[in-house]
């Protein structure tokens, strides 16, 4: 079981490189609020810097799928979250690595 932990909320994400931690950390869950008519991706990447990627060209340490015109989907994390050592940058996407965005408001849990 994970510590209380603060949310961090970053509303309308799209293709654009987004930093929701720029430390070491532990993401415990993610939920992502789908509206679109598609599937939509939020990219996940190991980095300290949102200059740091380049969405569509550097390649995700984790991706999770929300469904279309799903109003909240869960978080596809392994049970004991994932470890980033460098920190999160974050993108919402049309595909699991490409760089269409597809807005999506995303919620964090990071302990």
């Amino acid at each position: 079981m994970f510590p209380a932990a603060p949310i961090i909320s970053s509303n309308s994400m799209g293709a654009t490189a987004v930093l929701i931690q720029g430390t070491p950390c532990t993401l415990a869950a993610v939920r992502a609020i789908n509206a679109t008519a598609a599937d939509a991706y939020v990219q996940l990447f190991d980095a300290a810097l949102a200059a740091d990627v380049t969405v569509g060209t550097t390649v995700p340490s984790w991706a999770i799928q929300s469904d279309a015109n799903d109003p909240s989907i869960g978080d596809g994390l392994p049970t004991n979250g994932i470890v980033f050592r460098n920190g999160i940058v974050a993108a919402s996407t049309t595909t699991s690595t490409g760089n269409t965005g597809a807005t999506q408001h995303v919620k964090f849990v990071i302990i």
